[in-house]
């Protein structure tokens, strides 16, 4: 057999990993494969070169480099690998509630489209492209998933997956969709409200008129047990909410902060009205649906809305919309009206922060702040200490 003009083929055993070179006919040349430990796996490479020194050479180069750590495995991990993990370390260490366990679980389901991607390969334009399909989601569910995009790229560069974040040069995106402010109802519709409750069968009406008289949200009111009233003390104990499960099911959760967590004084009117409601009953929860289930803030915002519809209580010349939740306003508002402090309102309600309370009902302060300032004008002119002309006589003393 003619071997003239061949190159054996021949395996180099190296000081470090497994390898060896051989020359490329088609390639004319020599070519060296070498395997590296890289973050504790062997990972082959292959180099080139015109002659086996050369290539011998390169592998040193490689073998050297893979010693001083120069190289590092790709990272794979997807979006939802490390959101899923970072979210379950969060509720295992007790950094998370587990009503915001599952509020974020279900926010990373609406990042489906990014779900499978691998960190490292997510771009801006991903993100960009991502928001722009989905801008008739309401301005607070885009604030919640730019939040939890965030966190998982913070996430990623600090465990060296990414060394920029595609989101760092974006900000909150706007939503596309209208929605009318949710109001409170006016003096004159919740006197025709309370009248139509009071005298006719309407459907979860008891709970509309705890939420009217208390300012409970109304996850709060749906998942109260007879324990959680405190006759002696006059009180309501808040220590629970409720919300929708995957299934449609209703979950009871623990309140949406800590500051939810409240006790809620209650008249002796009120407290004679739930009396009623528990009747003999000395256990268990004290409002359920007909077949039994705890009540949803989706059915009491059925029957509310066709209440308003049926006994024309709505005062249509008037911007924003009436749900359930504006009986939550309602109290609101008039405890303002009546001048409890912010600071005792953001208690009873239940927020975490003043500013929440100032925020929702900065209107209704406004308001109130200028009908007192015109009292005090009112005041210092008719005691004659106004800028402008007396509207008393000035009175000499003989």
């Amino acid at each position: 057999m003619n071997t003239k003009g061949k190159k054996p083929k021949r395996k180099v055993k190296m000081d470090y990993g497994d390898g060896s070179i051989y020359f490329v006919k088609s390639r004319n040349c020599y070519a060296g494969q070498v395997y590296l430990e890289i973050d504790g796996e062997k990972i082959r490479k292959s180099v080139y070169g015109k002659t086996e020194r050369i290539v011998k050479d390169k592998i040193r180069e490689l073998q050297i480099q893979a010693k001083a750590g120069a190289f590092k495995k790709v990272d794979k991990t997807t979006f939802y690998e490390l959101a899923e993990k970072m979210i379950e370390e969060q509720v295992a260490l007790n950094e998370i509630r587990q009503s915001t366990y599952k509020r974020k679980l279900e926010t990373l389901k609406m990042l489906s489209s990014l779900s499978d991607k691998q960190l490292r390969k997510i771009t801006e334009d991903d993100i960009i492209a991502y928001f722009k399909d989905n801008l008739a989601y309401a301005q607070s569910t885009l604030n919640k998933l730019y939040q939890l995009l965030g966190a998982v790229f913070k996430k990623a560069m600090k465990k060296g997956i990414i060394s920029k974040s595609p989101l760092e040069d974006l900000r909150v995106p706007k939503s596309r969709k209208k929605t009318d402010k949710v109001r409170a109802l006016t003096v004159e519709e919740q006197a025709r409200l309370l009248d139509v409750l009071n005298n006719n069968d309407i459907n979860y009406s008891e709970i509309m008129l705890v939420s009217m008289f208390t300012g409970m949200r109304g996850g709060e009111i749906c998942a109260l047990n007879i324990e959680d009233i405190d006759f002696q003390n006059n009180c309501i104990i808040v220590n629970k909410t409720t919300s929708r499960g995957g299934d449609n099911s209703v979950i009871v959760n623990e309140t949406k902060t800590e500051a939810s967590m409240r006790k809620v004084l209650i008249n002796n009117d009120l407290a004679a009205f739930l009396k009623e409601c528990i009747g003999e009953r000395t256990s268990g929860t004290l409002f359920v649906s007909s077949n039994n289930k705890p009540v949803t803030t989706q059915q009491v915002n059925y029957y509310f809305w066709n209440t308003l519809k049926q006994y024309d209580i709505q005062d249509k010349s008037l911007q924003g919309k009436l749900t359930f939740h504006s009986l939550r306003h309602t109290f609101a508002t008039r405890c303002i009206e009546s001048g409890v402090p912010p600071k005792v309102l953001q208690k009873i309600l239940g927020h975490k922060d003043i500013s929440v309370t100032m925020n929702v009902y900065c209107d209704v302060f406004e308001k109130f702040e200028a009908a007192h300032l015109n009292a005090v004008d009112k005041y210092m002119k008719l005691n004659n200490i106004g800028l402008g002309k007396s509207e008393t006589k000035t009175v000499k003393v003989a």
